[in-house]
């Protein structure tokens, strides 16, 4: 290494008794001082390679504000994210980190395209692109948070990526794949008739067979009709039928049990009990396996607010209680 690599080296260091550690909790052992530095060192090194790699330097920018602050706070913040395939390994649901990253994102970008972050839709877009998903699957999750997000979240999903759309490859770049292909949970699969309650759509009106239908998709599925369904139906069963017909459409390629995943991230954020509920539901009903339903109620949490667990306790405390006891027909 010659002496301008060392200084670069040496700039990106953070040394246990360094000034970025002036203020960590007086508790931490020597050796966790050791930890959290070297953290703190890895992680510029990290958001420096990532911004190479993908075009944009969020991660080294905003892990400044932990790392050369409160380093012992960002050695906390890491550990705990290791729980997560840590729970998955202890009870035997998967093993791969690989698929623990590509399912615990599934969630991030809707929540992305919701909250209108350009930056986070950018890189989202590369991380699934790293990890073996098609520009078909991605767009997929588009269409399902444009529901929420409305036109202001496809204009800033084509702030954050439409002229990479252009000439999108599926192929990622060498140094950005991380795992091809696609490393889903075992299980997991495509399955676009699920989600076909078998509307007669040559007509535009609800028809009688239409709502038979649609009441027997959920009592199947989920067991009981939301609320939000049922008054759709009820004062404006035109709009509800279509509205219904484009989102049975969405998921072609992407396994079905990418649904009721990103459906609990989604209610979880907006603390809608009822939508916790169906979600979890259409869960379980459709193999997403429990441990992956507490990993994303644990994600949620860990990254958009601990009280959210509040809420999921209210809508599906019974439903988790009574998980491994036989399925209904």
């Amino acid at each position: 290494m010659d002496a301008t690599s060392t200084n670069i080296a040496d700039a990106f260091r953070v040394r246990p008794d360094g000034p970025e550690m002036e203020h960590v909790d007086p508790d931490l052992t020597t050796d966790e001082r050791v930890e959290a530095a070297e953290l703190a060192t890895r992680r510029r090194a990290y958001g420096l390679s990532r911004g190479i790699d993908r075009g944009h330097f969020y991660q080294l920018t905003a892990d400044s504000i932990v790392f050369d602050n409160r380093p012992d706070f960002g050695l906390r913040t890491r550990q705990g994210l290791e729980t997560f395939i840590y729970r998955l390994r202890e009870t035997g649901t998967e093993d791969s980190r690989d698929t623990e990253m590509l399912v615990e994102s599934l969630g991030h970008l809707a929540m992305y395209v919701r909250d209108g972050w350009e930056t986070g839709i950018y890189n989202e877009f590369r991380h699934f692109q790293g990890r073996g998903l098609t520009k078909v699957q991605i767009l997929e999750l588009v269409l399902y948070a444009h529901l929420a997000a409305g036109i202001r979240g496809l204009k800033q999903v084509y702030n954050a990526v439409g002229k990479h759309l252009v000439d999108w490859q599926d192929e990622p770049p060498p140094r950005t794949r991380i795992g091809q292909p696609a490393a889903w949970p075992k299980g997991w699969a495509p399955d676009p008739a699920a989600f076909k309650a078998g509307l007669d759509l040559t007509v535009t009106p609800m028809t009688n067979q239409d709502r038979e239908n649609i009441e027997a998709w959920y009592d199947h599925n989920v067991g009981f009709l939301p609320g939000s369904v049922s008054f759709a139906m009820t004062y404006h069963p035109e709009f509800y039928k279509w509205h219904r017909a484009r989102w049975e459409m969405i998921f072609q390629t992407l396994p079905k049990q990418v649904l009721p995943y990103i459906m609990i991230r989604e209610h979880m954020a907006t603390g809608f009990t009822e939508g916790i509920r169906e979600a979890v539901l259409l869960a379980k009903h459709w193999d997403v396996g429990k441990e992956w339903v507490v990993h994303a109620f644990m994600i949620n949490a860990y990254f958009t607010g601990f009280e959210q667990l509040g809420v999921v306790n209210q809508a599906v405390g019974d439903v988790m209680a009574e998980w491994d006891q036989p399925a209904r027909g």
